[in-house]
């Protein structure tokens, strides 16, 4: 890349930003920490979301705004360890598969029992939580065998 190259680079200014957070609040969404850096059609964006479904809604808003091509999602799901939030394991009868990523492709790395208290850490993408059991192991689980304590 030469000089040139670096100077066309597209930085985002603060009235970029403020135009990103507009669209995010047309869509109902709300990223106080947002962070947007446009680079030839392609937008990167930061910050903190509650859950994966706002995020994917946030990357579909961002998708719309003129000269946006791309959207690159840096986002983080809020982490609610603090709020200690506990879940009760409500399999049929069977203990809970701990899993290593969001999904059942993923390895096995522990189990809860059934009708067990697990803590949840952060709300995923896809109907998956991210959890720690009562043993102490952390993973992943589908959101079809947790009810709200």
């Amino acid at each position: 890349m030469g000089l040139f190259d670096d100077l066309a680079k597209a930085i985002t200014t603060p009235q970029e930003k403020a135009n990103y957070s507009s669209l995010l609040s047309a869509a109902g969404i709300s990223i106080p920490n947002l962070g947007c850096s446009l680079e030839k059609g392609v937008l990167s964006v930061t910050g903190t979301v509650p859950d994966g479904a706002t995020a994917e809604a946030a990357v579909a808003a961002l998708k719309k705004a003129p000269g946006v091509t791309e959207v690159k999602n840096y986002l983080v799901v809020e982490d609610l360890t603090s709020k200690n939030i506990k879940m009760k394991v409500v399999t049929k009868s069977s203990n809970l598969n701990i899993r290593k990523g969001p999904g059942t492709q993923f390895e096995i790395v522990g189990k809860a029992a059934h009708n067990s208290e697990v803590q949840l850490i952060k709300k995923m993408y896809n109907g998956w939580y991210y959890i720690k059991s009562a043993n102490g192991v952390f993973g992943f689980c589908s959101t079809d065998y947790l009810a709200q304590i």
